[in-house]
């Protein structure tokens, strides 16, 4: 069994457990001072509002907590701002990608990752462009260009990934993107509070963050299989005790890189994204369960995937009710 194999990684359970509890009542009160502001002064449709705050608050609390467990691994601080902002920004750029049919929306995007000249289509993009600002100028002037050198390069990655609802895709393919979107998206995550990382250290984060992806979509086999979205695990070409070989296999690194105690907390964190994996594909009722106390719960939150801010496959930003999405 994957878990029984990753025992050492639960060690870490009990302080990530204590961490997580007061990272996520962090994140939550950021992302009402910071986040919610921004989204009642951007976004002018009602139902728009309502629907991208529940969307980016999940997403915000689960990526920030993923970006303050690296803060404290590495012992970069606490930016719980930061934290909250990049998770919005890590939902609405993936919805902005997934939902929206305009042919220069990537130039667009790539002009505003590059901090070149943006000119926003929509009251969306005008949103992510206000987040994306509000991180920059959170970050040192120096390295600030660093994680959205990351960014850039990563939104290449990105566009390609679209080709996964291509049939016939081949697996040489498949393994090139997930690596790109893994290894960059958490680059830069990572960058936003370590900059200026060295050279072991950034293949360390990126080698993670191959796994990470890999491990969201043996997550994810199901709904991909039904959404015609090609995957490796779909595909049956990685399995969930793979990626959970791949985890045990970087512990010694953590170990090396940033110390046993430091690495004892991280695994931990990583032994319960596996932990939700495994819930979620072979107990799926608890999952469903989960994601109904999340509701009511903002640690719970970290068990749902979330919904969407933005309805996929529309060609304008206008957000549409749950029940009149096609």
């Amino acid at each position: 069994m994957a878990l029984a194999r990753c025992v050492r990684l639960a060690a870490g359970l009990p302080a990530t457990a204590v961490f997580a509890r007061r990272a996520l009542a962090e994140l939550a009160v950021a992302f009402d001072d910071v986040v919610t502001p921004m989204v009642r002064t951007t976004l002018r449709d009602p139902v728009e509002r309502a629907r991208a705050l529940d969307a980016l608050r999940a997403m915000s609390l689960k990526i920030g907590y993923a970006v303050l467990s690296y803060a404290h691994l590495a012992r970069r601080g606490r930016p719980v701002e930061v934290a909250a902002l990049a998770g919005a920004v890590t939902r609405l750029y993936d919805d902005l990608i997934d939902g929206d049919a305009d042919p220069l929306l990537d130039d667009r995007l790539g002009e505003l990752f590059r901090l070149g000249p943006f000119v926003p289509r929509g009251d969306a993009e005008r949103l992510l462009a206000e987040l994306c600002h509000q991180i920059a100028h959170r970050l040192h002037p120096l390295p600030a260009a660093t994680p959205f050198t990351a960014l850039h390069e990563l939104h290449g990655y990105q566009c390609l990934s679209r080709r996964q609802r291509e049939p016939g895709l081949s697996p040489d393919l498949l393994e090139k993107i997930t690596r790109g979107k893994g290894a960059l998206a958490n680059l830069t995550l990572c960058s936003l509070v370590h900059p200026l990382m060295d050279a072991g250290e950034r293949e360390l984060v990126m080698a993670l963050g191959e796994t990470f992806q890999s491990l969201d979509d043996c997550m994810d086999v199901e709904l991909d299989r039904r959404a015609g979205v090609s995957t490796l695990p779909a595909l049956g070409i990685v399995t969930l005790p793979d990626v959970a070989r791949r985890m045990r296999a970087l512990r010694p690194a953590l170990v090396a890189t940033y110390g046993r105690a430091p690495a004892r907390q991280y695994s931990g964190m990583i032994f319960f994204l596996l932990l939700k994996t495994v819930v979620g594909r072979r107990l799926p009722l608890l999952g469903r369960l989960a994601r109904r106390l999340a509701a009511r719960s903002t640690v719970l939150t970290v068990f749902t995937r979330g919904q969407e801010a933005l309805p996929p496959a529309v060609p304008t930003m206008s957000v549409l009710p749950e029940g009149e999405r096609s």
